[in-house]
């Protein structure tokens, strides 16, 4: 009698994995449409040959850093090869979180650009507290990437 085994994935990476919709993948893909080998995007970014193989195999995730040097090398937008269109936007904190990483800004960046400390804005992203009128005015900017 055979006894078939499935391996359980986590349901995030189920349906990405199959159709090669990762980051890893979209970075490979945007590397070899530059006709680049990850030896020349080592050396254009000035990330190790090590990390670029990494991040593709999906082994670990780019910092924003690295994805900002990334995407403009390879002349595509930071949130496709984070592949940030698929992060969800139901609470207010989702919504200013994928915000944040659509422009490519870590949490101290954009606390710094609208007055805030870094913890006061993960607390937002969080949905632990809601941010002040005057703050909400700051972040419409931000939010409008989100086009909603």
């Amino acid at each position: 009698m055979l006894v078939e085994h499935r391996i359980s994935l986590p349901t995030l990476f189920r349906g990405n994995m199959l159709s090669g919709d990762t980051p890893g993948a979209r970075l490979r893909r945007a590397r070899l449409a530059k006709n680049m080998t990850i030896h020349d995007l080592a050396v254009a970014t000035g990330l190790s040959v090590k990390t670029i193989g990494n991040l593709e195999a999906n082994r670990t995730r780019a910092l924003l850093p690295h994805l900002r040097v990334l995407a403009q090398v390879l002349n595509v937008p930071l949130y496709y090869i984070g592949c940030f269109e698929n992060l969800p936007e139901k609470t207010l904190g989702q919504r200013i979180r994928k915000a944040r990483v659509f422009h490519g800004l870590t949490k101290e960046e954009l606390a710094q650009s609208i007055g805030v400390n870094p913890k006061t804005l993960q607390s937002w992203e969080q949905d632990k507290r809601k941010p002040l009128q005057r703050y909400l005015t700051a972040l419409k900017a931000y939010l409008a990437i989100l086009g909603k």
